[in-house]
C-alpha cells in the first residue's frame, strides 16, 4: 500500500510504503514514526487511517487534476477555432472526442482512499464497502476541525506581545 501523508509532527509532505514486513512509516524530516493502529492492520481492507486514526475515510477516483484540466482546455481552443472557421461539424467532433477521451481516462484510472481528517491518501488497499465517495456535510466537519487545529497552533506559537500601557521601567 502506498501511503501519501503529512507528518503531524513537523508538517513534511511525505510519501510511504506499507506492507507486512515494514508496517510503520516514518518521517524522512523528523523521523517521527507512525505505528499503525490495531485495526488498520487486522484485516486486508483499511478500516482505519494509519496516522491519525479516524475511522471517516472516503473514495475517489486518483484523476490527475492537470491531466484533465489540460484536456478540457485543449479541446474548448481547438473546437472554437473550428468553430470560427464555420467547420460546425468538425467543432462538434473535436467536444465529442474531448468528452470520450475523458470518459476514457476516468473509467480506467483507479480508486485512491482519502483520510477526511489529515488528508491522508492511501492506494493500493481492498476496498472497503463502508467507505463511500465524499460526503460534504462530513467533509465539512473535519475541514472546520482542521481550521481551529491550525489556529490554535498559531496563537500558541506567537511570542507574547506585551501591550504599550503595561511596560514596567
Amino acid at each position: 500500500m502506498n501511503l501519501t501523508f503529512e507528518c503531524p509532527n513537523c508538517r513534511t509532505p511525505q510519501r510511504a510504503y506499507m506492507s507486512e514486513q515494514q508496517p510503520a512509516a516514518t518521517c524522512v524530516n523528523c523521523s517521527h514514526v507512525f505505528p499503525p493502529h490495531a485495526d488498520s492492520r487486522a484485516t486486508p481492507t483499511l478500516n482505519e487511517c494509519f496516522v491519525c486514526g479516524t475511522e471517516d475515510l472516503y473514495v475517489e477516483k486518483d484523476f490527475p487534476h492537470r491531466l484533465g484540466i489540460s484536456i478540457v482546455i485543449v479541446g474548448g481552443i481547438l473546437s472554437s477555432i473550428a468553430w470560427w472557421q464555420y467547420w460546425y461539424p468538425t467543432a462538434i467532433g473535436v467536444l465529442l472526442v474531448t468528452a470520450l477521451l475523458d470518459l476514457c481516462l476516468y473509467y480506467s484510472i483507479g480508486d485512491v482512499l482519502v483520510c477526511y481528517r489529515c488528508l491522508a491518501q492511501y492506494r493500493g488497499v481492498t476496498r472497503n464497502p463502508n467507505h463511500k465517495q465524499f460526503d460534504l456535510g462530513v467533509g465539512e466537519r473535519y475541514r472546520q476541525e482542521r481550521m481551529r487545529v491550525d489556529l490554535l497552533r498559531a496563537t500558541h506559537a506567537k511570542p507574547a506581545t506585551v501591550s504599550p500601557g503595561n511596560e514596567h521601567h
